[in-house]
């Protein structure tokens, strides 16, 4: 009994072994045949990172450099050998792209390459996506002028801007230069509000800059542009201002008592809105002077006179957009006529005692005579006073023989005047008792010396 229960546990030990046996050779003949008929297996990995790096190719040579990219990972699959499947992860896959043939600039489409970073053999390779659409720019600097926009800043009712500035006034620009070759414009935009600001404003940074191209439009690709510095300060000058109307002022001769009322003109446009040029200027109601020479008052007269010109001495500052203002004068019912004077018609006044004698050489003037119809018609030389006055003037510095210009008037009429007044030839020769002492100053000198 007992032998056979021995018997039995033997066979039993003896059929598990060789079930064993029989198991681990069929493993082996399964891996045999398997590596035999099948030594490959395909294998697929998702999010391998894609390389882009351009350094020492010729596109990093020619100054390119990535600005955008569609793909940032690939999936790759490939066939390796069963005993290397395992082995290969996403970290020993290595996607990139070769940029040894870029040398300009632009959007370009590009094979995207894959290779193993641990030697193993990949066969039947694929990637997805197969290309990479990569943008290269060459970065360029430019300086620009930056000027100021407001866009939620009110003033106080009879406030006006004046001046308002940028600090610094000039920024640097880097970025691709296809983008800053659009750039003709930028603007330190504050989106600040204030209400109602009655004083001038100094410390407010710009939120954001923009950038406006040749025909006026926002550059709205502003990837990859940095600017130095990143923010602009504003300072805003806040001045007072009126709205004033012109006024000719007649510029007339001397001891003239021509009516100024008796002439009208168009002033377009009959006012202006100025501003004062500092906070310690203050405007008054006066009308602006538009100064006028009478003598240069015709039939037809209109001209333009620049505003800029007429407010530069008094500190004040031209707001209303406008650069000329034109007057013309009111003509109906004037008439003109030559009239003829002999030069000894012409008196001297206000004569320099200054040891010469001055004479008109000149034999006889003509010039325009302006004035109403009614009244020109009955004018004739012996109504009018032709006069070389010179008070205040210093002619020890003019030559023998000089010109001047005759003033003439009309005895009879306030209301007549002389366009273009007329010139005459005066004649400097030096008395008698001048030479006399200048001849004694002479020999007195002489002897002296």
């Amino acid at each position: 009994m007992n032998e056979n229960r021995k018997r039995g546990i033997n066979e039993t030990t003896n059929n598990a072994t060789l079930l064993l046996i029989a198991i681990i050779c069929a493993v082996a003949a399964w891996f045999i045949v398997a590596m035999t008929i099948y030594p490959s297996e395909s294998k697929t990995i998702t999010d391998i990172p894609l390389i882009m790096d351009i350094t020492g190719t010729s596109a990093a040579e020619n100054g390119l450099s990535i600005t955008n990219r569609n793909v940032e990972k690939v999936t790759v699959s490939f066939d390796c050998s069963r005993t290397n499947y395992n082995r290969i992860n996403a970290d020993d896959i290595r996607a990139y792209v070769n940029f040894d043939n870029i040398t300009t600039e632009g959007k370009k489409t590009l094979t995207i390459q894959v290779d193993s970073d641990n030697g193993v053999e990949l066969t039947n390779l694929k990637v997805y996506p197969e290309t990479v659409e990569v943008e290269l720019y060459k970065f360029e600097i430019k300086t620009i002028n930056v000027k100021p926009k407001l866009t939620n800043v009110t003033l106080a009712e009879g406030k006006v801007f004046g001046d308002i500035k940028c600090q610094p006034e000039e920024i640097t620009i880097t970025g691709p230069s296809s983008k800053l070759a659009q750039i003709a414009e930028c603007y330190a935009v504050s989106e600040k509000t204030l209400t109602d600001l009655d004083t001038s404003y100094s410390g407010l940074n710009s939120d954001r800059l923009e950038f406006i191209d040749a025909e006026g439009n926002p550059l709205i690709d502003t990837q990859f542009i940095t600017t130095d510095p990143a923010t602009v300060n504003i300072s805003m000058q806040v001045l007072t201002q009126k709205t004033l109307p012109f006024k000719v002022n007649l510029k007339l001769p001397q001891n003239s008592d021509f009516d100024k009322d008796s002439l009208k003109f168009d002033i377009t446009p009959a006012e202006l809105t100025i501003a004062s040029g500092s906070s310690d200027v203050t405007l008054t109601d006066d009308p602006l002077e538009i100064p006028i020479s009478l003598s240069a008052v015709d039939i037809g007269f209109s001209k333009d006179y620049n505003i800029e010109n007429m407010l530069s001495a008094k500190n004040v500052i031209n707001v209303s957009g406008i650069e000329n203002v034109k007057v013309t004068l009111k003509d109906e019912g004037l008439a003109s006529k030559e009239i003829t004077l002999a030069g000894g018609n012409v008196k001297l006044l206000h004569v320099p005692s200054d040891g010469y004698n001055y004479s008109i050489e000149t034999a006889k003037i003509t010039f325009k005579l302006i004035g109403p119809a009614d009244v020109i018609d009955d004018i004739i030389a012996a109504d009018l006073d032709a006069t070389v006055n010179f008070l205040g003037e210093d002619t020890s510095k003019n030559p023998d023989l000089f010109e001047y210009y005759v003033d003439v008037s009309c005895s009879t009429h306030n209301n007549v005047w002389c366009f273009n007044a007329p010139k005459v030839n005066i004649r400097k020769t030096a008395k008698e008792g001048a030479v006399k002492q200048s001849s004694a100053s002479g020999n007195t000198s002489s002897k002296t010396n």
